[in-house]
């Protein structure tokens, strides 16, 4: 369908008397004609079917009921967030009128502020030293007792310079005998202690403070980490980078596991119908399959191909939305499943036609030892366990542990930083 929207096919869209071939076209047709999908966006004369077909259309965490958080609306007004945080803004924001308002209003209240001219005070003036001397001399009951006070330090002085006086020669005649022996008394009479001069101390901030189980990790400016003392170096500096850049490293290979999983229009029809492992990493051999329940379904079958597409291993007929592989499955490779649905003598094939295929990779034997010997150890943190799942692709399991640490530090926009970078690659899977 390479013209635009006719009114018979819309018609015929609204009343359910287009071919599923048809609604495949018309699906097709939409995801790349930004024209009508603008127009049926903005027409306000379409029926609620149409609307429900745009946002059909669109990926499914742009649709889930949830609003952005205002420090994430403060964040991006100030152009304080990460390039992916701003892209998963911008997809919200084109959809939620509630979410555009807040945005405007603290794009308006940053305006207003800007232009408010700075207010300069005066420092108070203080008179010098010798004024507040002055007044205080010419109270009444200040000055005559201290010029009592005065000549009485007078009279001892004149008799402690005559007592030295009498005392000189002999004094003299001891540092004569002694020319470079230094005085004992002077060193008596200076018994206290001299305080060392005090280091001037570097501006050095704290970059990330974050529980997390029953440790205390923090990340000083200079690249300081302090709390995972017993990890490995390797392990510290991928902890350090981490918490620097706010955002979790994933391998290379989800990126040829991903897909976009559209939505078929049309009443009745399902959609990308599989759940997990779907564009993502498992960890064990034997991985237990999801799918949607189909209404009215006889039965399921789940299929496993290699790249090649040679059937690796099948199951028979299910009731059930879940089945586990029996046969292990070779590590480090990539596999893609389907499943093919029995309803009312048809077959239903899940993921559809039209849709990329539901890919999967097993990670390898060393990536498996790694993260065995990590949960072994008596100093388990859900940091460095989101870290290393998200690293061997282990996309699900990194978002649990990364929530775990957010739940700890709900008020940390470093773990908040995390577990959205997770969030996001999910996202486009």
């Amino acid at each position: 369908m390479s013209r635009h929207f006719s009114e018979e096919v819309i018609e015929h869209y609204r009343t359910g008397k287009l071919s599923p071939a048809e609604l495949l076209d018309l699906d097709d047709h939409l995801a790349r004609c930004d024209s009508c999908r603008a127009e049926m966006r903005n027409n306000e004369n379409l029926p609620e079917t149409y609307a429900q077909a745009i946002s059909a259309l669109q990926p499914e965490s742009a649709i889930e009921d949830r609003h952005l958080a205002y420090q994430h609306i403060a964040d991006y007004v100030d152009y304080s967030v990460s390039d992916v945080d701003r892209e998963l803004a911008d997809s919200h924001l084109e959809f939620c009128s509630r979410c555009r308002t807040e945005v405007k209003d603290l794009e308006a209240m940053k305006a207003a502020l800007a232009g408010l001219s700075d207010i300069n005070y005066l420092p108070r003036k203080t008179p010098g030293v010798w004024p507040r001397l002055a007044a205080w001399w010419q109270l009444p009951s200040i000055r005559i007792p201290v010029q009592v006070a005065t000549a009485a330090v007078l009279i001892a002085l004149i008799v402690w310079v005559v007592t030295l006086t009498r005392h000189s020669p002999r004094l003299s005649q001891q540092a004569q005998v002694n020319p470079g022996e230094p005085e004992k008394n002077q060193t008596v009479a200076n018994n206290s202690p001299v305080a060392p001069r005090q280091e001037e101390q570097k501006d050095v901030r704290l970059a990330a403070d974050l529980i997390d189980s029953d440790r205390h990790i923090t990340l000083t400016s200079d690249d300081k980490l302090s709390g995972l003392e017993a990890a490995s170096i390797q392990v510290q500096n991928e902890v350090v980078s981490a918490l620097k850049n706010g955002r979790v490293k994933a391998p290379s290979f989800i990126a040829d596991l991903k897909g976009t999983s559209g939505r078929l229009m049309g009443a009745g029809s399902s959609g990308y119908g599989l759940m997990n492992p779907v564009a993502t990493a498992v960890e064990t051999r034997t991985p237990t399959f999801r799918w949607h329940a189909i209404e009215g379904a006889e039965g399921y079958v789940v299929t496993i191909y290699d790249l090649d597409s040679k059937k690796i291993e099948a199951s028979g007929p299910l009731a059930e939305t879940k089945w586990k592989a029996s046969a292990p499955l070779v590590r480090g490779r990539i596999y893609t499943w389907q499943v093919r649905v029995s309803k009312q003598g048809e077959e239903v094939l899940m993921p559809p036609p039209a849709a990329p295929a539901a890919k999967f990779r097993i990670i390898e034997a060393a990536k498996a030892e790694e993260l065995a010997q990590i949960r072994r150890s008596k100093t388990r943190s859900h940091l460095v366990l989101g870290l290393t799942y998200a690293d061997v692709g282990l996309l699900d399991d990194a978002e649990r542990e990364l929530q775990e640490l957010v739940a700890a530090n709900p008020k940390s926009s470093v773990a908040r930083s995390l577990l959205r970078s997770v969030q996001a690659q999910k996202a486009t899977r």
